[in-house]
């Protein structure tokens, strides 16, 4: 894992940009319409492919990096781009609404977190098998087979994942000053019951910081100790060893209990914050501010929870890093059903795979404004500037691995993290995907129970004698019938492989 010290920020890396101009003057040519060169798309024929994503930070000069992105864009496959970035908390509905809507949208980021399957369903997104086999072969060749059935339903390809690191990694994720302070031997910490040792010492070592939050309300610290493919997002999951195909009840897992024993603890030895299952704050934002020590959850790496932190964190794993069709399908870029030319859109997408200077542009703005080069071949803010008004969403959309690295990082990074997605422990579903229309009614049922009950087991809330409550509840809200149709489901996979 990355523990150098990191700058604060959002995940910066780059590299040269080398976009070629637009060329849409005249050439001599009487015939060419609006002085376009012959061959060439005239600006009048240029095709505007819309992308909309997520943002988290400050994106001001989106439009200027749009313009430096259709430049190229132009010149290569004869369109040009319009960004529309969302802020990330109010995207999943923005997102909805544009699809459900008739305005225009070509590219648009998806995820299976986000209702990739329902959109699937409602016929909001296009199969872009054809396109790609045309149009977007670089993008097949960038992304592994094994990667890329994640984007698959019914045999059809509905989105393609951004190159990242996919694999996941059950971590303990700690302050980093708070450790080396109260010389915290990493090495001692092999096993989830390991952790109470160092939270203990916390607790009497650090009046006023809570020894571990949530990272979210939604990602609770007992999530990360539930190590299953989740085989989608409705109930049902699948062990990661073994021959056996038998989708098992989460709940009623030994894994389960396990870990809601171990929470309880936790709760009842004050380890915890009384309202750790409904606080709204982030365990980053916890930990910036100095009131709180750690959190646990499935990681990509280090590098990206310290910059989110804006402080420097250690993390320890705490088992084999793995991976599912859900850590790969978390960031997807789709083709919206309004799309007039889905072939142009798949020619814009694949320059997002394949030229350096288009990913480098979309991943961290203008060289000389929003970033320099450094000799050591890693990239930083320039001299002077804290924010330099263009922060984009790493990972989101395209190939990661083109990018320059950002100061601070081993600049063999991008090597370090495709090698764990190559070692990772591989789901043996790995391009299963769950249909959830047969079972919708039953999925809301379930939700909501879940709702009432999930957050409570997982942070110690909730006594763990009342998982007898809790099951026979799911059973009543129809989780049977789910956990049937996606054992039949898998089963019709597994017969058609």
């Amino acid at each position: 894992m990355f523990r150098k010290r990191l700058p604060v920020g959002f995940i910066k890396v780059m590299s040269l940009i080398c976009a070629a101009p637009l060329l849409l003057t005249a050439c001599g040519n009487p015939d060419s319409k609006d002085g376009a060169e012959p061959g060439k798309a005239s600006a009048t024929d240029m095709y505007e492919v819309v992308m909309t994503y997520p943002a988290f930070g400050d994106v001001t000069d989106v439009k200027e990096i749009q313009e430096a992105i259709s430049d190229i864009t132009a010149e290569k496959v004869g369109a040009t781009v319009k960004l529309l970035p969302v802020n990330g908390s109010n995207y999943a509905n923005q997102m909805n609404l544009m699809l459900a809507g008739s305005e225009k949208l070509d590219l648009v980021y998806t995820s299976v977190w986000f209702g990739l399957e329902s959109q699937i369903g409602r016929g909001q997104l296009l199969p872009m098998d054809e396109s790609l086999n045309e149009f977007g072969k670089k993008i097949l060749e960038a992304i592994p087979e094994e990667a890329a059935e994640a984007g698959k339903m019914n045999g059809e390809t509905y989105g393609v994942p951004s190159i990242k690191a996919w694999a996941l990694s059950p971590s303990f994720v700690m302050d980093k000053e708070l450790a080396d302070k109260h010389a915290i031997d990493l090495s001692a910490i092999k096993t989830w019951n390991d952790i109470s040792a160092v939270l203990q010492l916390i607790k009497d070592k650090e009046p006023g910081v809570t020894p571990i939050v949530s990272y979210t309300s939604q990602e609770t610290p007992g999530q990360a100790m539930l190590n299953f493919d989740p085989l989608g997002t409705a109930p049902g999951v699948l062990d990661f060893g073994g021959e056996d195909f038998t989708v098992q009840n989460l709940f009623a897992t030994s894994r389960f209990s396990t870990m809601a024993d171990l929470m309880r603890d936790w709760y009842q030895k004050g380890y915890f914050s009384k309202d750790v299952a409904t606080s709204q704050e982030t365990g980053a934002n916890l930990i910036k501010a100095g009131k709180a020590f750690s959190y646990i959850r499935n990681i990509n790496e280090c590098y990206s929870e310290s910059l989110a932190a804006g402080t420097e964190l250690v993390c320890v794993p705490l088992e084999d890093s793995y991976m599912t069709r859900n850590s790969v399908a978390s960031n997807m870029m789709s083709l919206a059903r309004n799309s007039e030319q889905p072939d142009k859109a798949i020619q814009v997408l694949e320059l997002f795979y394949s030229d350096e200077a288009v990913i480098n542009l979309f991943t961290n703005g203008i060289e000389g404004k929003h970033y320099v080069k450094q000799d050591n071949d890693l990239i930083g803010k320039p001299d002077g500037v804290t924010a330099t008004g263009y922060d984009s969403n790493q990972y989101a959309v395209g190939n990661n691995f083109l990018s320059y690295i950002w100061e601070g990082n081993d600049p063999d990074m991008w090597e370090h993290l495709r090698g764990e997605n190559e070692s990772a422990v591989k789901s043996r579903a790995m391009g299963f995907s769950f249909d959830i229309n047969p079972v919708k009614t039953q999925i809301t049922s379930v939700a909501n129970v879940q709702n009432q009950y999930d957050a409570g087991f997982q942070t110690g809330t909730f006594d763990p004698s009342e998982l007898g409550a809790y099951t026979d509840k799911l059973k009543n809200a129809g989780v049977e019938k789910i956990l049937m149709e996606k054992q039949n489901q898998l089963n019709q996979w597994l017969e058609n492989k």
